[in-house]
């Protein structure tokens, strides 16, 4: 079996390179492809040069780099910061507001 599997790669490798061999030997065609590899080549380039821009201060604002250390501290920070005050401002105010109507439906059963 891995017989087999061997002898069919090498088949279908020669076969290949024989049909490269037939489609370069033309020089148009040699032209042709050197012409799509160049293009190709200068897409590519130009694409990664795209993505290569420096970012500034206001571009990279909303937007956490993930290899940023500080940058990623400072935004957990700022997250506990938003739930501690949550957690003391509106929560504790709603238990007050609800320790309060308590008493006052206690006093409001003991007048009837």
């Amino acid at each position: 079996m891995t017989m087999a599997r061997g002898n069919n790669r090498s088949l279908l490798l020669a076969g290949l390179a024989a049909g490269a061999y037939a489609y370069f030997s033309n020089p148009e065609n040699r032209e042709k492809a050197l012409v799509a590899f160049n293009n190709t080549k200068t897409k590519v380039n130009s694409y990664l040069d795209s993505q290569k821009l420096n970012k500034t201060d206001m571009t990279k604002v909303g937007h956490s780099e993930p290899h940023d250390i500080d940058d990623n501290k400072m935004l957990d920070e700022g997250a506990i910061t938003s739930v501690q005050y949550f957690n003391q401002e509106v929560q504790d105010n709603k238990k007050k507001t609800d320790s309060t109507s308590a008493t006052e439906d206690k006093l409001d059963s003991k007048n009837l």
